[in-house]
């Protein structure tokens, strides 16, 4: 009799009351004697098992013991002596020293001609060898009491079982695709066959039946659906539950796979994914779409970058999407206490309130996936990163190499060699097969998450699962893994559109007049910048161009300056609008009309705000333009990034909708960047700054202090505050240059005690 993992059902009706008890409490351990003695005795005997499961498990356990003997009929018989050989070598090996004497035994193995001709036969799976093999390994992996559990809840249930077990070039699929999640097959079974019913797209593709000649990793680029379809379904096996919880919908807590499915069908049909989708095998489609972020979000995700960071998108495909961890998610603890309503369960919160690995890990991968491209994980000592998938391979981001990670009980290193083994891809389908063989003499398998880390992890499972470990070393070792070649996409894509268009040199655009007066101020059409000024022009993802403002200058906003000459026939006023998009809450621009002139007021707010990566219109700021040519001179103190599409002058105040008070004013900077000195020192004996003029409102609204403007005094210098007396709380910048400090503080302004504020750094 064939050996069967968890084939037999316990039964503790049949036994002593004594042993049912003693038993009860082995297995199920300290929680249920916990629950016993909290309850003051024992609870009622267990129910008899149910019938129907014991015997539907009898059934799919014959069946497995009836096909997995045939199997065994077929494969070849290992010489014993080199075999065991191999054996003891494999198990003694602990990750150090050398490893070449376990690759020569397996090696030798590999190469008879009985091994080789059974690991090369041709395809049958139209009812020989390979339907069986197929048949064998599910049975094996879904376990006959795990499948009569699936069955067992309704006849629907143990049809898509029975359906199941007998689709033999699906259940290939399914083991080619790496199985379902959990080893959940009745699962994946019904979500598949939901899919099917539910696409009208996956429909049409029924009559491109799966060639049972072909490779069996399928990436003929016109059926992508159906991967996509298998991956779902295998990925949503097990409900994957949302990482961040909307207050707004609290009883949303698990991702619906036919929406899921439905939202990427929807995304590749329109052109909105990566072109790199179509050639996904169904292994790569199961890392797809799992994703933990709502459906919402994986859009607002496509449409803010194509927005915010355009050149995110054009990069090539190791860092592609995911570089916007690196620009836009700052790192330390997510500062979502400090922006209230901005943490709101999406994924829009983590570059809003940044975070440390944890949350740069999950949007990176995040903006992988929004896309259409697979990661996995990764976890790695004290430390979350992730993997990602290329044409030329998987690679690690934000974190160390292969060897430290791991995701869930599978290491980095066993991951990286079955992707790289895949791309060899006749010699994977070897490996396939000879893993089916495994199954079929009920072998246990290799521990997945062996590394060098840790010797104890090496030298687990069976002779052909070693054997097949060996099998993808040997294919792998010293052997060029070719790239995945993407042809011409079926369904044309908005990404490779913008890779198309972006080495082109555009001319600087005008600035142009409506017929209603209003001037349209592209932002790329800038004709001064100061040196030091970090400005980026980019393709837009639609059209034109626009400004990347890569962050101001804390203590010299002036630094960070552009701006623009434009020309009106008449003085007036004018209403200046910005059109923007930041991820950010923390940023600002200041603008200056004509700031060489003799009179003329200082900077002017153009209150950008916090658009969650969208395009709006900022409100209106009055600008007096004169007759003539006039310069709009732009600066900016957040070193956050922002993005600027056009500035619109126009001849009466717009109406625009205001935004959420929550997004504007953009916050001033945290407390922690300023401080108040104690008043007997100074910012200069502390080696630290004066804070300037223009940022000593900030800095007192920072520390909780009243502002009362700029006033000349003769004994404080720079931005104080007075902190006792009739004028406490009151906080003023010193325009008296020639003030000094009295020479015996703490020092007093109208009779109240006066402190420095200073900038921290």
């Amino acid at each position: 009799k064939i050996p069967v993992r968890h084939s037999k059902t316990l039964s503790f009706a049949t036994m002593p009351t004594t042993t049912s008890h003693a038993l009860l409490l082995g297995v199920v351990g300290a929680a249920l004697l916990a629950v016993l003695v909290s309850s003051g005795g024992p609870t009622s005997a267990p129910s008899p098992p149910d019938p129907h499961l014991q015997a539907l498990e009898k059934e799919y356990t014959a069946l497995q013991n009836k096909t997995c003997a045939r199997v065994l009929t077929k494969v070849p018989e290992l010489p014993a002596a080199p075999a065991a050989e191999f054996l003891k070598a494999y198990q003694s090996f602990n990750g150090t020293g050398s490893e070449a004497g376990v690759y020569h035994l397996a090696s030798q193995l590999l190469a008879l001609p009985a091994v080789q001709q059974f690991l090369t036969l041709p395809d049958s799976f139209q009812g020989g060898l390979d339907a069986d093999m197929v048949l064998c390994a599910v049975l094996f992996d879904a376990t006959p009491l795990g499948l009569a559990k699936f069955a067992v809840q309704g006849p629907a249930q143990e049809a898509v079982v029975s359906r199941l077990l007998n689709n033999t070039l699906l259940m290939r699929d399914m083991l080619v695709a790496g199985g379902p999640e959990g080893n959940q097959y009745g699962q994946a079974m019904a979500i598949y066959e939901q899919l099917n019913k539910t696409s009208v797209h996956l429909a049409r593709l029924a009559h491109l039946a799966p060639s049972a000649a072909a490779p069996w990793d399928d990436r003929n680029q016109s059926t992508i659906l159906r991967r996509l379809a298998l991956g779902t379904a295998l990925g949503h096996a097990v409900p994957l539950t949302l990482r961040y919880k909307d207050p707004q919908k609290p009883n949303d807590t698990t991702i619906d796979p036919v929406a899921r499915y439905l939202h990427y069908e929807h995304a590749y049909l329109a052109g909105d994914l990566d072109p790199g989708l179509e050639v996904l095998t169904g292994f790569e489609c199961k890392w797809t779409t799992n994703s933990r972020a709502e459906n919402e979000d994986l859009q607002w995700l496509r449409t803010t970058l194509a927005a915010y960071r355009p050149d995110h998108i054009v990069l090539d495909y190791s860092w592609r999407y995911a570089r916007a961890v690196r620009t836009d998610v700052a790192y330390g603890d997510p500062q979502c206490a400090q922006l209230p309503g901005i943490c709101d369960g999406h994924y829009s919160q983590i570059p809003a309130a940044g975070g440390e690995c944890g949350p740069r890990a999950f949007f990176g991968r995040f903006t992988r996936k929004a896309f259409g491209l697979p990661t996995w994980g990764v976890t790695q000592p004290g430390h979350a990163a992730m993997t990602c998938w290329s044409p030329d391979g998987w690679h690690v981001l934000l974190g160390a190499d292969w060897m430290y990670s791991w995701w869930e009980n599978r290491g980095g290193d066993d991951f990286h060699l079955e992707t790289q083994c895949r791309e060899l891809r006749p010699e994977f389908q070897k490996v396939l097969r000879g893993s089916w063989v495994a199954k079929a003499r009920g072998e246990a398998p290799v521990d997945p998450s062996w590394t060098p880390r840790s010797p104890s992890s090496y030298g687990k499972g069976g002779l052909w699962s070693a054997l097949m470990l060996y099998a993808k070393k040997i294919a792998v070792n010293g052997t060029a893994i070719p790239p995945r070649p993407i042809g011409k996409s079926v369904v044309p894509t908005k990404v490779a559109a913008l890779i198309a268009k972006w080495p082109q040199k555009y001319p600087t655009p005008n600035i142009t007049v409506g017929p209603d007066g209003t001037i349209t101020v592209p932002a790329a059409a800038y004709s001064f910048k100061n040196r030091s000024a970090s400005l980026s022009v980019m393709k837009s993802f639609d059209q034109g161009e626009q400004l990347l403002h890569n962050g101001g200058n804390f203590v010299d906003p002036m630094a960070a300056s552009f701006g623009y000459e434009v020309t009106v026939n008449e003085s007036r006023t004018y209403y200046l609008t910005a059109n923007i998009t930041t991820w950010h809450m923390n940023t600002d621009l200041l603008v200056s009309v004509n700031p060489n002139a003799t009179s003329v007021r200082g900077p002017l707010v153009v209150p950008v705000y916090y658009t969650v990566g969208y395009w709006n219109q900022t409100q209106p700021v009055a600008l007096s333009l004169l007759r003539g040519k006039n310069q709009l001179l732009f600066s900016r103190a957040s070193t956050r990034e922002l993005v600027i599409k056009e500035f619109f002058l126009y001849t009466t105040k717009p109406n625009i909708p205001a935004p959420p008070g929550n997004f504007t004013p953009s916050p001033s900077p945290p407390p922690q960047d300023y401080i108040e000195v104690s008043p007997d020192t100074t910012c200069v004996k502390q080696g630290i700054s004066d804070v300037p003029a223009q940022f000593c409102g900030k800095a007192c609204e920072s520390l909780g202090l009243k502002f009362t403007g700029a006033k000349p005094r003769t004994n404080m210098t720079g931005c104080y505050a007075l902190t006792t007396g009739q004028w406490k709380g009151d906080c003023n910048f010193n325009t008296n240059k020639s003030a000094t400090i009295c020479s015996d503080p703490p020092c007093y302004v109208f009779g109240s005690e006066a402190q420095q504020i200073c900038l921290r750094n």
